[in-house]
């Protein structure tokens, strides 16, 4: 049994309830190539990078490279 041929549709309300991203970046800082993910939802943001020999993993953006990721993500520079 499927739809009738006609019928009438009325959205009432309409909102996003959950959202979840994740962006994978290969960029070349200062000469250094860098592959990392950022993964965000409504609860946060985190920022993985790779490791040819263990994968992606969280990463720490206090310091080195993943402080320029971090700074160049939160000044838009990664759109």
């Amino acid at each position: 049994m499927g739809a009738p041929e006609e019928y009438e549709l009325t959205v009432n309300d309409s909102k996003e309830v959950w959202w979840a991203t994740t962006k994978e970046y290969d960029l070349e800082i200062d000469g250094q190539n860098i592959t990392v993910r950022i993964a965000e939802n409504p609860k946060g943001t985190e920022f993985f990078e790779w490791d040819a020999e263990s994968g992606f993993s969280e990463a720490d953006t206090d310091d080195g490279l993943m402080a320029v990721v971090y700074e160049a993500w939160t000044n838009g520079e990664l759109e």
